[in-house]
């Protein structure tokens, strides 16, 4: 992947993890894919945490390190069988918000350089071990289209909901 790509990775990764853990939402996405990222992230992200709950309540995560090496650990795992595709590299992003939660509630603060150096080690992994796949998969204009219609149906809920209250 090019510095470019890296870049774009870096700052999805940064806004997804920024975004994850914020209370209050004011700036806006920096690109298409952030906004996907954002729209369908909350949802499938809660459902990961719930099956992934025993696994979670037994991590300590007490620095940036322990987070870093607990994310190769399941990624490692997640691709032991040599599958990649869409929904697994959105399992990336989810676990880098997962993870970057567990560390709030551990009293580490995501601080700029700790969220930076979270999303480093997030870009690294993606950048040295998926980047050949997402670009013979379309790269991340695929994304956007493999997850548009997710996001449409979210909205339709959304609105739906809403104009039931």
């Amino acid at each position: 992947m090019e510095s470019y790509d890296f870049l774009y990775v870096y700052n999805l990764i940064q806004d997804h993890l920024e975004h994850v853990c914020a209370e209050v939402q004011l700036k806006e996405a920096p690109n298409e894919a952030a906004q996907v990222l954002r729209k369908i992230a909350p949802s499938l992200q809660g459902e990961v945490e719930e099956n992934l709950r025993p696994y979670l309540d037994s991590l300590e995560i007490s620095s940036i390190s322990d987070a870093s090496r607990i994310f190769s650990q399941v990624m490692e795992e997640e691709f032991a069988d040599g599958t990649t595709n869409w929904g697994r590299i959105l399992t990336i992003f989810l676990f880098g918000g997962i993870l970057a939660k567990k560390l709030k509630q551990h009293g580490i603060p995501l601080t700029a350089e700790n969220t930076e150096q979270l999303s480093c080690f997030i870009t690294d992994y993606i950048v040295n071990t998926k980047a050949k796949w997402i670009n013979e998969n379309g790269g991340w204009v695929r994304f956007l289209l493999s997850f548009s219609l997710l996001v449409f149906i979210l909205n339709a809920a959304s609105v739906s909901v809403n104009l039931q209250t």
